[in-house]
């Protein structure tokens, strides 16, 4: 008899693989799972983008006509960063991935809280250090800290996570994950790949690029993600239904250091571009008869961010993935 059998309030399996697991289920499949349990409360969780399913959730604002984002993202010690990344280079970051969702959907941050999850050994002058990377992100980025919460972890863990609860505002009409068609152009900003030697935590979110994006009409610039879990496993979240994402691989911007981690394998770099993760980097369709203006005005807006077409939206239905590959949270431990 394992553990659940003698008490169905504890919510760990035996390991035996006697009953299924959020682990065995995986990122993609839990949150389906998520959604469709939630699904029974319509007037709890309604559907995207007001419910689960886009990078912020929007809702209407009762004071003007803005858009109200909502996001939540976590940093958490051994898994978004370790003693590599000073403590107030992981208090940026914090805010930082955060205020992406919101630059995904062509939004300005607001208000944020933080809730801390720690064992009772982190350290005070660390705590201060990791608020004071944290507080100066947020002044950076127009960002209004107002509090949060404080837990302990359980006796005998060693734990550091922190989670940011962020609300925005988009003037107009925000930037959905939904939307591209066929023929579309798949473009995307920056470089992409080798986030890990220090882009991951060193990044500035895409906050004014992603409002320029948004200003246009949908019918212009349509689906927009953030890519944090690799290209990958980002770029078919805003692929329509029946149709598949045709990259051009020569295209594609691999970042240096991509290239590097890579010792100057050209292909083993292109596959950390795609795979790699915590780009932050925005990536959209456009509608094929606006985009040459679009590049046209990007260059004028943004002469310092690569604006580059890595593809097309195709009419074929999906074949086998680019790469088998992106960040997967509930991954076999190695």
């Amino acid at each position: 008899m394992n553990a659940a059998e003698r008490n169905p309030n504890f919510p760990f399996a035996d390991g035996a693989g006697s009953e299924p697991t959020v682990g065995a289920l995986g990122e993609t499949a839990l949150l389906r799972e998520i959604s469709a349990l939630l699904a029974a409360f319509p007037r709890v969780s309604r559907p995207a983008p007001r419910g689960i399913g886009d990078d912020c959730a929007v809702f209407p604002n009762e004071h003007g006509n803005a858009r109200r984002l909502t996001t939540a993202d976590s940093v958490i010690f051994s898994r978004h960063f370790d003693e590599g990344v000073t403590a107030r280079e992981a208090g940026a970051k914090l805010i930082r991935r955060n205020v992406s969702d919101v630059a995904a959907m062509g939004g300005e941050p607001a208000d944020a809280v933080i809730s801390l999850i720690m064992s009772r050994d982190v350290r005070v002058a660390w705590l201060a250090e990791f608020y004071e990377g944290a507080a100066r992100a947020c002044e950076a980025l127009g960002v209004e800290l107002a509090g949060g919460d404080v837990a302990s972890a359980p006796a005998g863990t060693r734990l550091f996570a922190a989670t940011l609860a962020l609300t925005g505002f988009c003037a107009g009409e925000p930037l959905l994950r939904t939307g591209a068609r066929v023929g579309d152009a798949v473009c995307v900003t920056g470089t992409l790949g080798g986030s890990l030697r220090r882009r991951h935590y060193a990044f500035e979110p895409r906050v004014r690029e992603g409002a320029f994006l948004a200003a246009f009409p949908r019918d212009k610039v349509r689906a927009c993600i953030d890519v944090t879990d690799g290209a990958a496993k980002d770029l078919p979240a805003i692929v329509p239904a029946g149709a598949r994402a045709e990259i051009d691989f020569d295209a594609v911007p691999v970042s240096a250091d991509a290239l590097a981690l890579s010792g100057g394998d050209a292909d083993a770099a292109l596959r950390r571009a795609f795979c790699d993760g915590e780009d932050y980097e925005l990536l959209f369709c456009v509608a094929p008869d606006f985009e040459a203006e679009l590049f046209a005005r990007w260059r004028e807006r943004f002469p310092e961010t690569p604006l580059t077409r890595i593809g097309r939206i195709a009419a074929d239905a999906p074949a086998e993935p680019l790469f088998s590959g992106g960040y997967e949270h509930f991954a076999p431990e190695k």
